[in-house]
């Protein structure tokens, strides 16, 4: 039943697609202190590789959940500038957000949509283990604490997601991303390993194929008990603090509305809801 009208309907299901998670994606370390850890540079080799895994997996996520009911999909492109993926080759009953700067994170996620998909991400800044892990930007924040508990974007994203009424019902990520999911959303949450890190860009994958294969059960199943699962509602107020990896970067951070520096390189951040800190 679609929470739109109340009417019994198809479900309508939010995809928020990274790329570091996906299968045989890794970085590029080959120049570290120009790429500043970052690793998958836009107009290389391993970037447009990266465009057509992540879009194959992309697809076997909207294959799985049309395959459980699911009438409306929303994909938004989540990284970086958000002109990722190879719109030509994405599934035609998917509809895609792409493209910035957008009003708010997850910018048309609300209450009529029955579950958001969290796909490709990556575990948060300093996991071991963790394939290209970062907490937002890989440039410039060493790590997040949210009323004194380190979080990455997993852990975030759902709690936005909480905000507004939408549980999360499918992580696929790492081995290190999805055990940090999980941590947080419950050993239930169905998840999808791609790869385990063997360092920040070395993995042991699975072949693209069978990560793809996966995902489309996994996401099957999981808009399948969508109705089980429940928002990651978290009770305010909440502190952020985030930690930079450079003395400048937190310089220009305390500029911020409301932001209090705490030392060279800690900057934090109060709110009543999460959203209003990211």
């Amino acid at each position: 039943m679609s929470k739109s009208n109340g009417k019994t309907a198809g479900k309508k299901i939010y995809i928020s697609v990274d790329f570091e998670g996906a299968a045989c994606v890794i970085g590029f370390p080959s120049k570290p202190m120009e790429t500043l850890g970052s690793g998958l540079e836009t107009n290389t080799a391993v970037f447009k590789q990266a465009q057509r895994l992540v879009t194959a997996e992309t697809n076997s996520a909207i294959r799985g959940a049309l395959a459980a009911g699911a009438t409306e999909i929303i994909v938004e492109d989540n990284h970086g500038s958000g002109h990722n993926l190879l719109y030509e080759e994405l599934h035609p009953e998917a509809k895609v957000i792409m493209g910035g700067p957008r009003p708010k994170r997850f910018c048309l996620l609300d209450k009529s949509c029955d579950g958001l998909i969290l796909l490709c991400h990556h575990a948060m800044a300093g996991a071991q283990g963790g394939i290209l892990a970062h907490s937002y930007s890989s440039v410039s924040v060493h790590r997040m604490i949210l009323n004194g508990r380190p979080i990455g974007e997993i852990g975030f994203d759902a709690a936005i997601a909480g905000e507004r009424g939408v549980p999360v019902i499918f992580v696929s990520s790492d081995d290190a991303g999805c055990a940090e999911a999980k941590k947080f959303l419950g050993q239930d949450l169905v998840t999808v390993s791609t790869k385990k890190g063997l360092g920040r860009n070395c993995a042991l994958s699975l072949s693209p194929k069978k990560a793809q294969e996966l995902t489309e059960t996994g996401v099957k199943r999981a808009v399948q008990n969508s109705p089980a699962r429940k928002p990651y509602a978290l009770k305010g107020p909440f502190t952020l603090e985030h930690v930079y990896k450079w003395e400048s970067q937190a310089d220009a951070a305390a500029g911020a509305r409301g932001a209090e520096r705490l030392d060279a390189y800690r900057i934090r951040r109060r709110g009543k809801t999460v959203s209003e800190l990211l």
